[in-house]
């Protein structure tokens, strides 16, 4: 019987192994019968970016497009329990702000947004399967690829630091490097929005040339069409098969910078290129991850900290295991085997064009 892994999966893995053991659908597949307490407007935003950046509209004019990121943002919204007013402003607010910034940092063109990744792990006597999804693929002017990551922030900045170092994003790449054979993935965006725009002495100063102001940042006139344009003037789009995947590389710029960071009224982009090697170091990683997660014999035990114990929601039969009691009760009374996984909802923004 085939393993399913998925991204979320592997960072319960190890972040904490009882709650993996609890949640993971290959181990005891468990979710809370509780609800979730609210809208997840921070979702709902990125279904609405994944209108904004629909390849099929990317050479539309704004005032076109911009009432369908709306209404996508809306519905979204709709679809959640506890969606308030309060909600639908505040998202309609920051939508309105990014598409007064945005228009001067695209510097590439959409490819896919929403997209699906599947891929065989050669690990372990049986078929094991690495499942997810990327909230965009984009080309630059260079026809050098990205994994763009749209990210909802509310409070400070996370460290850039830390956005590098974070294995995660690497491994999408060579997840989506082995789905698409050929394609070479030079590095992930972290494009950021901040749920409340911080007042301007707060504002954080622009990068120095040193520290990202190059090549990124030589467009800053007002354009009335995107930096990358597509192929088809109409909304053809683009699809993969019209690049040069296996020699964009000969195009790029041979000083271009590992770290650009953009900033704006709340929103924050930040360009990380990866050394040779690094997305292949985070393929292997993964495998060794992956072959204990499916080893039947993984012992799995509690890691309690406040950061990972604060929001599990395993955090009850955890304590009761860790106490010597029993914790079947517990779980038989809150929780419940997770639905199989279903299609999502077929809706304007999702999928890949041409």
């Amino acid at each position: 019987m085939a393993v399913v892994l998925t991204p979320q999966d592997r960072q319960s893995f190890r972040r904490c192994r009882q709650q993996w053991d609890y949640s993971a659908r290959a181990r005891q597949n468990l979710e809370p019968l509780a609800a979730p307490a609210g809208p997840d407007l921070a979702a709902a935003l990125r279904e609405a970016l994944a209108i904004y950046y629909f390849p099929g509209m990317w050479d539309w004019d704004r005032q076109i497009t911009m009432p369908l990121v709306r209404q996508g943002l809306d519905r979204a919204l709709a679809g959640r329990q506890a969606a308030g007013s309060a909600d639908r402003e505040l998202g309609h607010r920051l939508l309105q702000r990014y598409v007064s910034w945005a228009p001067d940092v695209d510097t590439f063109s959409p490819v896919q947004v929403e997209a699906e990744y599947d891929v065989q792990l050669p690990v372990g006597s049986q078929p094991v399967w690495y499942r997810g999804r990327i909230d965009m693929l984009a080309v630059d002017q260079h026809d050098a690829y990205w994994i763009v990551r749209h990210t909802v922030i509310d409070g400070d900045w996370p460290d850039t630091a830390g956005l590098v170092a974070d294995p995660d994003d690497r491994t999408v790449c060579w997840a989506w490097e082995q789905f698409y054979p050929g394609l070479r993935i030079v590095g992930t965006i972290r494009n950021e929005l901040r749920l409340r725009p911080v007042t301007r002495d707060q504002a954080p100063q622009p990068p120095s040339s040193a520290a990202g102001g190059g090549w990124l940042r030589r467009r800053r006139a007002r354009r009335s069409w995107p930096a990358v344009r597509q192929h088809e003037p109409s909304g053809g789009g683009r699809s993969i098969p019209q690049h040069r995947r296996l020699y964009a590389r000969a195009s790029e710029p041979a000083d271009a910078p590992e770290i650009v960071q953009q900033h704006g009224d709340g929103f924050r982009r930040s360009w990380l290129r990866y050394p040779d090697g690094a997305v292949a170091a985070a393929g292997r990683a993964l495998l060794h991850d992956a072959a204990q997660m499916t080893d039947p014999a993984q012992v799995t035990r509690p890691n309690p900290s406040h950061a990972n114990c604060r929001a599990c929601p395993f955090l009850d039969p955890c304590l009761a295991g860790r106490a010597g009691r029993d914790s079947a009760a517990i779980l038989r009374a809150g929780y419940r085997q997770r639905e199989p996984d279903t299609l999502a909802t077929a809706r304007l923004g999702t999928g890949g064009w041409g």
